[in-house]
């Protein structure tokens, strides 16, 4: 009869390989944790490719990746500088704005517009006078607000180029426009006008339509009283205005009501977003500068005091990036102060990479890879 073999050794070493794993797991996650609750002020660059005419050129988050643009082009490229398309193109002065899958770039004080997916160019416009603002929703329709002395234009060009709408404003019946918005669909255009009144100055948002045989016909009116509404835009459809103190959240895309009402006890001179979150930077009575961010329903995500006042702020990867000159500062979205300090030189743009506490920096030198060290 053969002899039977105990399983217990076995067992027992596999029970020990699973705890040995188990440990290093624990300990790796516990010194990432570390890593993600410290606070860093220096950095280290790991490397540095070339990229031409680095300070001559705008930037901003596209798609995973960082799209270029100066006045003989756009491209997208990576994190190495690598170009993965470029479009040639003539401006004197362009300016971007990205929404969910798209871009647009267009000549301020021109007449191009070129909008773009992650793969390339969709579509041009070219509109009849000069360019002053332009913005996008998330499905590639580009709002555009143009010059016209006291008659100004707000059009509307879908993502191939073509006008959708062009909306005649007045001086003195609607005021000036200063902020155009479209809903993600890009049905609805909501647009924030400057009007003096006998009161002094004060402000309007219009909500038009857009696209249906009723197009231009106002949706919602809102007066804003004792206040300039500075900036109108939509968070995942949600209508939001701002004004110099305050920042008003409605419901509903066709006909808005007010939400909420946040009220700021300084007056705000930084406002920006992405399809989820809202920021302000505030400067105070005594001089201070105050960062806070809000979800779309109004509840506050951070409230901060910040030393600087930095030229530059983005959201990405759920971080607030602040950037003017050498100086930098870092936020995660749950407080954790990440960063602050200076690079090693003059920083045009800055965007996470994949990899922990790693960094690509557009600088003189060129786009670097950089670490957050003590």
């Amino acid at each position: 009869m053969a002899e039977r073999h105990s399983s217990q050794p076995r067992r027992r070493r596999k029970s020990r390989k699973h705890l040995i794993i188990g440990v290093i797991a624990l300990l790796l996650a516990t010194v990432f944790v570390i890593m993600l609750l410290q606070t860093y002020d220096t950095v280290r660059v790991a490397q540095t490719n070339d990229l031409a005419d680095a300070a001559g050129n705008g930037y901003i988050p596209f798609a995973g990746n960082i799209l270029k643009y100066n006045r003989d082009g756009i491209s997208l490229m990576n994190a190495n500088g690598e170009d993965k398309w470029n479009q040639a193109a003539q401006m004197q002065t362009p300016s971007a704005a990205v929404s969910g899958d798209y871009a647009a770039v267009a000549d301020v004080g021109g007449t191009d517009v070129f909008i773009f997916d992650k793969k390339g160019i969709v579509g041009h416009a070219e509109t009849s006078r000069p360019i002053e603002k332009v913005s996008l929703s998330t499905g590639g329709v580009a709002a555009v607000i143009q010059e016209n002395g006291s008659s100004p234009v707000v059009s509307c060009f879908s993502s191939q180029g073509s006008l959708i709408l062009e909306h005649q404003a007045s001086l003195s019946e609607s005021g000036y426009p200063i902020s155009a918005a479209l809903s993600d669909d890009g049905d609805v255009l909501m647009v924030s006008y400057l009007k003096p009144s006998g009161d002094g100055v004060g402000g309007r948002v219009v909500c038009y339509d857009v696209k249906t045989e009723k197009k231009d016909k106002e949706l919602f009116s809102n007066k804003i009283k004792g206040e300039i509404a500075g900036e109108v835009f939509y968070l995942d459809n949600v209508p939001v205005i701002v004004a110099e103190s305050t920042c008003t959240i409605f419901e509903g895309v066709t006909k808005p009501e007010k939400k909420k009402t946040i009220r700021f006890s300084g007056e705000i001179e930084k406002v920006f977003h992405d399809d989820r979150y809202m920021g302000f930077v505030t400067r105070s009575s005594s001089g201070g500068h105050r960062l806070q961010i809000y979800a779309r329903n109004g509840s506050k995500k951070l409230d901060k005091t910040v030393a600087g006042n930095y030229d530059h702020i983005v959201f990405a990867d759920n971080q607030v990036i602040m950037y003017s000159g050498q100086n930098g500062c870092m936020f995660t979205l749950r407080g954790i102060r990440r960063f602050e300090g200076q690079f090693q030189d003059r920083v045009y743009f800055v965007m996470p990479v994949r990899g922990i506490n790693r960094y690509a920096v557009v600088t003189n030198d060129g786009i670097s890879t950089v670490y957050l060290t003590k």
